[in-house]
Parts: structure tokens; sequence; C-alpha cells
């Protein structure tokens, strides 16, 4: 009945989990460490795995630690999954049946520091027994490390998303114009993109989010001046605050002070203009197990009054 499992009988979880964690420590001295075994353990594991394979799972760095073969990385993907529905079957027993393991989050940089820290406490809070490994990428890098299956789940704008990705819209933000106090704009209520003719510019040194914020302007047959592009948004920020020029950006952050402690302003754009979306996504393949459910649950729910 069981003859279709006889080829993992070579091989154990233990094992598995002992190989992933010399990958993802990159040293099988570090992974011995963080799972309270002797380094013996950790190389006969990996050993054992390699006999099993007939190939290589790790490339040896003398003084250097690991790192992990072509095959290697795909094997432990598939290592990856196999130890979350473990997990799954071993609470299933459990007050939060399903409810535990991990996931990998990626979120685009300029929005993270508003939204990921009280993400991550939600999902605490929430979710106690499932681990959140969570990255930040420009908008392409998002879109790649969702590609690789680096992530399950990713936070970004709805931008460079390739068209066979899922989404959810978490919510909408209007864009705006932010400038230093004393510039001509910072007692409007609004303003127009036509008036940002022959304004200085300072960009985001991204390319999807310069193009959109480009895009914008020429419509309006706007012709603005570029002083600077930076790929901090704080770094954007304090330049606009410091006189450098105005910018035009989605993300609001809840202080109207910059790093440096200077004032700024923010005022909507009163053009009539889509809005941009915040969106959940995640690849079609994406396994959706109950763990990743409810965390999207819980993602969705946290921003619904946003």
């Amino acid at each position: 009945m069981y003859t279709q499992y006889q080829k993992i009988k070579s091989i154990t979880l233990k094992q598995i989990i002992y190989a992933l964690a010399a990958a993802d420590a990159g040293s099988v001295t570090a992974a011995a460490h963080n799972l309270h075994v002797s380094q013996p353990s950790i190389s006969t594991a990996i050993a054992a795995l390699e006999q099993h394979y007939g190939l290589k799972l790790f490339t040896r760095h003398p003084a250097h630690g690991v790192s992990l073969t072509r095959f290697g990385v795909k094997v432990m993907a598939e290592a990856h999954l196999l130890c979350d529905q473990a997990q799954t079957v071993a609470a299933l027993a459990g007050p939060n049946a399903g409810l535990s393991g991990e996931i990998g989050l990626c979120c685009y940089e300029a929005i993270a520091p508003y939204i990921l820290p009280r993400l991550l406490m939600r999902l605490r809070e929430k979710l106690p027994d499932v681990i959140v490994r969570y990255t930040e990428a420009d908008m392409e890098g998002v879109a790649n490390t969702l590609k690789r299956g680096a992530a399950d789940l990713a936070i970004t704008y709805d931008l460079g998303l390739e068209s066979d990705m899922l989404t959810q819209t978490i919510y909408s933000l209007q864009p705006h114009v932010i400038c230093p106090v004393d510039h001509e704009f910072a007692d409007r209520k609004s303003v127009f993109l036509s008036e940002l003719h022959n304004q200085k510019l300072v960009l985001l040194d991204q390319p999807l989010s310069a193009q959109y914020v480009l895009g914008l302007l020429r419509a309006s047959k706007v012709d603005p001046i570029i002083t600077a592009q930076v790929r901090g948004f704080e770094l954007l920020r304090s330049l606009v605050a410091n006189g450098f020029g105005i910018a035009v950006t989605h993300t609001h952050p809840k202080t109207a002070v910059t790093y440096d402690g200077r004032p700024i302003c923010s005022i909507p754009i009163a053009d009539d203009l889509a809005e941009q979306r915040i969106l959940l996504a995640y690849m079609p393949q994406t396994q959706i197990r109950p763990v990743l459910k409810a965390a999207q649950a819980e993602i969705i729910s946290l921003f619904a009054n946003d």
C-alpha cells in the first residue's frame, strides 16, 4: 500500500531540518549552534542526504562556511514546504490547529517603515506560533522575490507585478505633493499637476517609481527640473525639506518632520487621478496553507480602515 514511499525511507525529517539550518546560516558550525546540537550531527545529516541524491547539496568553502549548489537550492526550496507541512500535521491537535509554521513576507522598502512594524505585531498577536521571515526590496525586487519563491506574500504598490500574480487590495492612496514649509504651495489646500511646470523635482532612484511619477507629469504637459534622484524615501523627504525641490508621492508618513528635524508640507493633488493601490500579492502556484490564509486575512483586516 505504501510502496510509493519507499524512496524516502533513506532520509529523515531531522536530516532535512539540519540541512536547512546549514543553508540558512551558511555555516555548519553556526547551524549546530543554532540547533544546540554537535557539528558532526549537521555534517552527518548533510552527507546522508547527498548520498541519497547522489549529488552535492552544498559547496564547502574552507574557513568561509558553505553555500548551496544549484541542485541544493531546488532541494531546500522543497524542504521548506515539507517542514511547513510537517509542522501543520504536528499541530493538528493543538488549540490553533494548522496555524503554525513559517511564512515569508517581502515589502516594498519605501512603505515598509510605515506598515511593516504594525503588521508584524498583529501577526505576532494573532498567530503566535507562526514565524514570519520578512525582507525589504525595491518594486522590481519584490516581484523577483515572489517569482523565485523566496517569499510567500508581498506588500507593494500596483506597479511592476506580472499579470499572472494574484493580488488583493489592502488600501488605496491619493497622490500628494510634498514641499518645504516656505514653498509657494505650502499654504495651499490642493495643487494641480500643471502648476508643477518648471518646478525643481526630487525623484526616487527606482525605475518603476520614477517612470510612474514622470508619466503623471508628462500627461499634464509638465516639464520639471530634476535636481536629485535618491534611493531612499526618507532622504527624498529630507532633500525636499531642505529646499532641493518638491516631490510627488503616494506614501504618507504619520509625521510632518524629516529625519533631520525639518518640517515638511504635504498637499493633495487636485487633478482627478486614479488612486494608487497597496497590494498583497502572491504567485498563483503558491500553496495557500491554512497559516497563509490566516495571515492574509489578518493583513487585510488590519488595514481595512486605513
